[in-house]
């Protein structure tokens, strides 16, 4: 048996068990959460948003429509416009249309279906589902609660 610097092979193996099992996280190490977590966690009938990706550092939810989320007037509290990377939508009936720009009206939009439940990154779904019209990210200004045939483009 080949010695090494730590003297024997027996004593690299037990260094070794040492770095692995000794220094790691316990089971009881607190982890982000996930989208996954913040949908099962989420209130029925409500969408959210957050500011970063995977659902982290939350901005605040609606259960009404709410035509400009940066004037903190109508049902979506807590956070301004133009600031969500990533959305849940646990909607009982409906689907979240998310438009660039207050008002609800715009052609810019893309929606999240109640069967998708949350998109965790936003950076790479774009107004009307093509790159010419720029990203989603930090750009929701408004949303509504429609009916699945009033969506032309969906979240990804």
């Amino acid at each position: 048996m080949r010695m090494s610097k730590f003297g024997s092979a027996a004593a690299v193996a037990a260094l070794t068990g040492v770095a692995v099992l000794g220094f790691g996280p316990s089971a009881s190490a607190s982890t982000p959460g996930t989208c996954w977590d913040n949908y099962e966690n989420a209130v029925s009938g409500y969408m959210s948003a957050y500011s970063a990706i995977n659902c982290d550092g939350y901005i605040g939810a609606a259960k009404g429509n709410d035509l400009d989320w940066g004037d903190s007037s109508g049902s979506f509290r807590g956070g301004d416009a133009n600031q969500a990377s990533s959305v849940v939508n646990k909607g009982n009936y409906s689907e979240v249309k998310f438009y660039l720009g207050s008002g609800g009206n715009s052609i810019f939009h893309i929606c999240l279906t109640r069967a998708e439940g949350f998109v965790r990154n936003l950076t790479d779904d774009y107004w009307l589902g093509d790159r010419t019209f720029g990203s989603v990210n930090n750009a929701i200004g408004s949303h509504r609660w429609v009916e699945r045939t009033s969506c032309s483009a969906l979240a990804v």
